[in-house]
């Protein structure tokens, strides 16, 4: 079964998000870019971006999708939007078993962690709240920047996002 997803991210993750949800098959029908890179791929694959959630475009697709999928969004998601789609809303998350909210590579790092994750939550209208769907870990060398990190954490994107469509399609 194909999905229909409205989608919302930014950078380097947003990007290995729409792309994962692309090869699986699911279908991008609207998205929020929050940079300028992400918003570029968009045109390229003639997807219609905006710029925030509360876009009048953007809010009507929702009531007819299946999923919202979160990359690194930058809004926070009120409950009417999040009862819109048919699946629910979900959030993908660096060290979400640790660090809720934002910064968490950043705090992680300054903690010193030893163990990296990418996690998949639902949406709720407690930020990062929501039960999880399923989460990556890998053991983290030593390494000294967020770009480093987020390096080694981009796989686990790909395979948490892939992961979570699969268990979301079976139900």
């Amino acid at each position: 079964m194909s999905l229909t997803i409205c989608f919302m991210g930014a950078k380097q993750a947003g990007i290995i998000g729409l792309l994962t949800a692309l090869a699986k098959g699911h279908r991008i029908v609207r998205a929020v870019s929050y940079s300028e890179d992400l918003s570029d791929l968009l045109g390229d694959l003639r997807i219609p971006g905006h710029r925030s959630i509360h876009e009048d475009g953007f809010v009507e697709a929702m009531k007819n999708a299946d999923l919202l999928l979160s990359v690194h969004g930058r809004e926070i998601v009120g409950r009417r939007l999040l009862e819109m789609p048919k699946l629910g809303a979900i959030n993908v998350h660096p060290f979400l078993y640790k660090y809720k909210g934002a910064n968490p590579v950043e705090r992680a790092l300054t903690d010193g962690e030893k163990r990296g994750s990418v996690g998949v939550h639902f949406m709720t209208e407690r930020v990062d709240e929501g039960p999880v769907v399923c989460e990556e870990f890998i053991e983290l060398p030593a390494v000294a920047s967020v770009v480093e990190v987020y390096n080694l954490l981009y796989p686990l994107y790909a395979r948490a996002i892939a992961r979570s469509l699969d268990e979301l399609e079976r139900g």
